[in-house]
C-alpha cells in the first residue's frame, strides 16, 4: 500500500495509506477508481470557511475509507454514483450549519440544495456507513437515492437537523444507531414564541421510501424521534411503504416519539415512544401494524390517528399517558391538505385493536367524530380481547357506527369501563366488568 502525504486537491487512484497529521485542505481530496482502500488513521484535513467537500468520491466500485478525521467543509464526505462503498471509523464534525432559529426544516430538500452534513451518499448501492462519529453538527449522515445500505454503529447526536435523513431510498438497514437530542429551537414569525421542533429528528424518511429497517436505534429527545412522511407540498403523495420500524428508544420528544403519515404497509414493532408529547402520531396513515410497543406517560395522547385507516394494532402496553391512550378522530378538510387527494380520507375507519393493556391513562381508548363534522362519521373501530385497568374511563365512544367491544375486561376505571355517547353504533357482548 503506497504510503501519502495529504495535500490539496490531490487525487486518489490506487491504494493509498495517509501519513498521519494535520492538514488545511481547502479543496478537499478525491478519491476516483475501484477497488481502491484509503487508510486515513490519525489523519485531520480542515477545510476553510465550511466550503467544498472534504472527501469526494464517484463512479467508482469498492472503495473503502477508515480512519480519516475532517472538519470546516459544507459536506465532509460526498459520494455519488458508486456501488460496494465502505466508510468505517470516521469523525466528520464543524459541517456547515444554519446558525438561527428562523429557519424550518425543509424536509423534501432536493439533492442539488442539500443541506450541510457529516456524510452525504447519492445514487449509491451496496454501501456500509458504519463506526462513525458524526455529532454536534446539521446533518450526520443523509441517503438520497441510495438502495441495500447498511448504515450501523453510527453516533449522530446532538444534530440540530437529522441524525440520519433517508430521501427515496430503499432497501435499506438502519440499526444500533445513536441519535439523541437530534433538536433545534425555531421561532415562529407570527407570535414570536420559541419552540423546540422544526422537523428536526433523529432518523427521517421521505419521498417514497421504502421497504427499510430501521432497528434498536436510540432516538431519543428528538424534536421527534422518528419521522416518516408521505406528504410533499403542495399535494403530492408519495407514501414511504412496507418498512419495519422495531425496537428504537424513542422517548422524551417534545413532539412525537414517532411521527407517520401519509404512509402504508408499515410495522412498528417494540419501540419505546413514551414520555413524548404524543406517542405515535400517525395522520392519514393506513394498512399499518403497531405491535407489542411501549407507550407511557405521554402528554396528550399515546397513540393519535386522524384521518387513518384499515390498522391492526395490538399486543402493546399503553399506561399512564396523561390524556389518551388511543385517540381516533378526524378534523375535516383543513387548509391544503389533500385537497387533490381528499377520497378515501374523509373520515378514520377499520381499525382492529386487540390484546392491549390499557391502564393508568385518562381515557384508555377515546373514538369519536366532532359534532361540527355533521355529514361525516368515524367508522368499523373494533376492541376485543384488550384490557381496560385503572383508567377514569376505559373506552369512549362519540358519533361512530359499525364499531364493536366484544371480550374485553374492563376493571377498576374511576368513573367508567365503558362510556357511549349520543347513543353510538356500538355492538357490547361479552366483556368482563371489575369494580
Amino acid at each position: 500500500m503506497k504510503q501519502l502525504e495529504p495535500t490539496n486537491g490531490m487525487i486518489i487512484t490506487e491504494d493509498t495509506e495517509l501519513i498521519a497529521g494535520t492538514y488545511v485542505l481547502p479543496d478537499g481530496i478525491t478519491i476516483e477508481g475501484n477497488d481502491i482502500r484509503v487508510v486515513a488513521d490519525g489523519v485531520h484535513i480542515i477545510g476553510v470557511n465550511h466550503e467544498h467537500v472534504g472527501i469526494r468520491v464517484k463512479n467508482t466500485n469498492g472503495v473503502s475509507l477508515s480512519g480519516l478525521t475532517c472538519s470546516s467543509y459544507y459536506h465532509g464526505v460526498y459520494v455519488e454514483q458508486c456501488n460496494d462503498l465502505t466508510l468505517d471509523n470516521l469523525t466528520v464534525r464543524d459541517t456547515h450549519e444554519i446558525n438561527n432559529i428562523t429557519t424550518f426544516l425543509h424536509l423534501w430538500q432536493p439533492i442539488k440544495n442539500a443541506y450541510g452534513g457529516a456524510i452525504i451518499c447519492h445514487d449509491v448501492e451496496h454501501g456500509k456507513i458504519q463506526n462513525c462519529d458524526v455529532q454536534h453538527q446539521l446533518n450526520g449522515i443523509q441517503l438520497y437515492d441510495c438502495h441495500n445500505m447498511l448504515v450501523q454503529n453510527n453516533n449522530g447526536s446532538f444534530n440540530s437537523g437529522w441524525g440520519i435523513y433517508l430521501n427515496a431510498s430503499n432497501d435499506n438497514t438502519v440499526q444500533d444507531n445513536q441519535l439523541d437530542f437530534c433538536n433545534r429551537l425555531f421561532k415562529r414569525t407570527e407570535n414570536g414564541s420559541v419552540r423546540a421542533e422544526a422537523d428536526a429528528a433523529g432518523i427521517v424518511m421521505v419521498q417514497g421510501s421504502s421497504r427499510n429497517k430501521l432497528l434498536r436505534n436510540s432516538c431519543i429527545g428528538g424534536g421527534d424521534g422518528i419521522f416518516i412522511t408521505g406528504y410533499q407540498h403542495p399535494n403530492v403523495i408519495r407514501s414511504c411503504s412496507n418498512n419495519l420500524i422495531e425496537d428504537n428508544d424513542c422517548r422524551l420528544s417534545p413532539n412525537n416519539a414517532i411521527e407517520s403519515t401519509f404512509c402504508k404497509g408499515n410495522i412498528f414493532r417494540q419501540n419505546d415512544v413514551s414520555r413524548s408529547n404524543y406517542g405515535l402520531w400517525m395522520g392519514y396513515s393506513w394498512e399499518n401494524i403497531v405491535e407489542e410497543n411501549h407507550i407511557e406517560f405521554n402528554r396528550w395522547a399515546g397513540i393519535a390517528i386522524e384521518h387513518g385507516h384499515d390498522f391492526t394494532v395490538r399486543n402493546n402496553t399503553i399506561q399512564n399517558n396523561h390524556g389518551d391512550g388511543m385517540r381516533l378522530w378526524l378534523r375535516g378538510k383543513r387548509g391544503d391538505v389533500l385537497l387533490q387527494y381528499w377520497e378515501g380520507y374523509e373520515v378514520t375507519y377499520n381499525f382492529t385493536i386487540e390484546h392491549n393493556i390499557f391502564k393508568g391513562n385518562h381515557t384508555g381508548f377515546n373514538a369519536y367524530t366532532p359534532e361540527h363534522l355533521a355529514d361525516q362519521i368515524c367508522y368499523g373501530f373494533h376492541l376485543k380481547h384488550n384490557t381496560f385497568d385503572d383508567n377514569r374511563i376505559g373506552a369512549l365512544f362519540e358519533r361512530v357506527k359499525d364499531c364493536s367491544v366484544i371480550n374485553n375486561t374492563f376493571k377498576h376505571n374511576l368513573q367508567t369501563g365503558l362510556k357511549l355517547v349520543n347513543d353510538p353504533d356500538v355492538d357490547v357482548q361479552g366483556n368482563t366488568i371489575i369494580s
